[in-house]
């Protein structure tokens, strides 16, 4: 890992694979409690979602993930640095819970308002951010509109088996209705492409120019959801997987699950985006 690589890593990921949760939302920031302050009472510190920095106000200093490890770590050997990033790259990716006060915690699930074509511009720039042409992502997600108690929110939404929505925008990451695969079945073809989210997914599709796969596609929606993935595949026949896993702790043990399942027919196809955490990571760096 280099120090543009890190620095392309989610500040909010990062500190979430550290253990530290969000106390609260606004707009395109995330604010916690300082990390450099473990008894603090009131959130000081926020990440910028768009620039990926961040700033503490305690500590009248912010910058990129390096300044920050180097600030928590009290050291300024990039060595040093950037072999405790990989390390927290590694570990398995908790998920952000943002903590409220009871009384403001929603007393009903969400209302899906509207769902349609992606238009709206924030979206479609999340999208180039990443990037994933919107052209291409039309053609896997939609724009959704849900509400929660008196809040509304726009987000992409990507529909899985169970009838929910996987949704994503630069300040969310959840699941709208039940969690679950998705499985984009081509009856003709016993082979298959595994993918941990769909922007890995979309991430293939625009590095090799194409609008589908030869295949059949599992998008897992999360690791922890990889027995169901497996027995989709075994219903569908299939007889060939490739994998384009995390590097990292999760994907690993995934990938070992597969080949266990699969001991002659699994291919590791982590080996595009070698040294870099995911396939979304890779193309963003390839594209730059």
């Amino acid at each position: 890992m280099n120090t543009k690589q890190a620095k392309a890593e989610p500040l909010h990921e990062f500190l979430g694979r550290m253990g530290y949760q969000p106390a609260h939302v606004r707009g395109n920031d995330i604010w916690y409690k300082s990390p450099f302050r473990p008894d603090e009472r009131t959130p000081s510190f926020k990440i910028d979602q768009v620039k990926n920095i961040w700033f503490d106000h305690g500590l009248g200093a912010g910058g990129t993930i390096i300044d920050f490890v180097q600030h928590l770590n009290q050291t300024q050997d990039i060595s040093r640095v950037l072999a405790s990033i990989a390390d927290i790259l590694g570990r398995p990716a908790a998920p952000t819970i943002i903590h409220v006060p009871a009384a403001e915690k929603p007393r009903t699930p969400p209302v899906i308002e509207s769902l349609g074509v992606i238009t709206d511009r924030k979206l479609e720039a999340y999208l180039s951010g990443r990037a994933i042409p919107v052209e291409l992502a039309r053609m896997y997600l939609q724009e959704i509109v849900y509400r929660v108690d008196d809040e509304a929110y726009r987000a992409l939404a990507f529909p899985n088996d169970a009838g929910g929505f996987e949704v994503r925008s630069p300040s969310f990451k959840g699941t709208v209705g039940k969690k679950s695969i998705r499985f984009l079945n081509k009856p003709e073809s016993r082979t298959a492409a595994v993918f941990e989210g769909v922007f890995d997914f979309l991430s293939v599709l625009a590095y090799h120019q194409k609008e589908q796969a030869n295949s059949n596609v599992l998008v897992l929606n999360s690791v922890a959801l990889l027995e169901e993935g497996m027995t989709r595949l075994a219903l569908a026949d299939v007889n060939r997987v490739y994998a384009y896993l995390d590097h990292d702790a999760a994907g690993k043990t995934a990938l070992d699950a597969l080949a266990a399942r699969w001991p002659e027919g699994l291919n590791d196809a982590s080996g595009l985006y070698l040294g870099h955490k995911d396939m979304n990571e890779f193309l963003k760096i390839e594209r730059s």
